[in-house]
């Protein structure tokens, strides 16, 4: 889901009600994209050093990357059954070791946002 906001909104302040960081394209990113900073070299959080500069007080999105080691939803639905939507489950990535599994889209994860198209 990419966020968009109306002509009321272009002149709003950084982290306003009318998109974050100044920015109005982000969208949770597929599976691939979320699965494409993970580092099995390293271990809680399993990313690259780029998208963990460390999660320091005063750190803003705007100087920093911070990456929790927990599960984080992809917006890739996963059909369970070969004849399903994928409407119930979605693929997720564990960033804490890297293991990229489905769950159930009523479970309460994280999300890491991305800005632009894909």
């Amino acid at each position: 889901m990419t966020y968009s906001a109306n002509a009321d909104c272009a002149a709003a302040r950084v982290g306003g009600k009318c998109g974050f960081a100044g920015k109005r394209d982000w969208r949770v990113p597929n599976v691939k994209e979320l699965q494409s900073i993970v580092n099995y070299e390293v271990f809680d959080p399993s990313v690259s050093a780029a998208f963990n500069t460390g999660c320091v007080p005063g750190a803003t999105v705007l100087d920093g990357s911070c990456t929790r080691s927990s599960i984080h939803w992809s917006s890739t639905s996963f059909a369970s059954i070969p004849f399903q939507s994928g409407a119930l489950n979605a693929w997720f990535v564990n960033f804490a070791n890297g293991f990229v599994d489905p769950a159930g889209k009523r479970n309460f994860l994280s999300a890491r946002a991305v800005r632009g198209g894909l």
